[in-house]
């Protein structure tokens, strides 16, 4: 699997610039990759579209803090994984706060309307199953498999070493074929 193309040379320079036509480009072009990228760390539809907004807006505002020396790959994924872990940071820290709230008598949490909302039972299945996943491992995953990083790339942008990403994406594909196996009615370690 090839890894995203980098934005075309120039296009960066023609955004700093305030070039209206290529920060629509640049935008159009970015976006999808940056929202999978959401999506793939999150295992969250809903949390995937704030994120992925916040996210290009970050981008936007970091643009003079790219170094051209580095590939724009690497860079945005670095600013994406780490908004995505923030703001898995935040949701935890608010479960916390909901579950102390709960301990003291506040009423229980209301329904996930977007939750509610999400719809197509195989986009749910593989949200599921990515969301079992640890957030290492996730991660790993998300940028082995859906980014099509190699795997000195992903062990780059996660700061550990290639065995560390090897066993992480054994241990996530392990997981993810137990889960998922059942559901599409293969058994598991065999082929559909």
């Amino acid at each position: 699997m090839e890894s995203a193309p980098e934005p075309p040379p120039g296009l960066i320079a023609a955004v700093r610039a305030g070039e209206a036509e290529a920060l629509d480009r640049w935008y159009r072009g970015e976006h999808p990759r940056v929202w999978k990228l959401c999506l793939g760390f999150l295992a969250d539809r809903a949390e995937a579209d704030d994120v992925a907004q916040e996210a290009m807006l970050h981008l936007f505002d970091r643009l003079d803090d790219w170094d051209p020396g580095r590939p724009w790959s690497a860079w945005r994924n670095t600013v994406v994984l780490n908004l995505c872990r923030d703001r898995v940071r935040r949701r935890a820290a608010r479960r916390r706060a909901e579950d102390r709230a709960a301990e003291a008598g506040f009423p229980d949490r209301l329904p996930d309307p977007a939750r509610a909302a999400e719809g197509g039972e195989v986009a749910e299945v593989l949200r599921a199953a990515l969301a079992e996943l640890t957030p290492r491992e996730r991660e790993a995953f998300v940028l082995r498999e859906l980014e099509g990083l190699a795997t000195g790339e992903v062990a780059a942008q996660l700061g550990v070493g290639e065995s560390t990403v090897r066993s992480l994406l054994t241990l996530a594909r392990r997981r993810l074929r137990g889960l998922l196996a059942p559901r599409l009615g293969i058994a598991e370690g065999g082929d559909a």
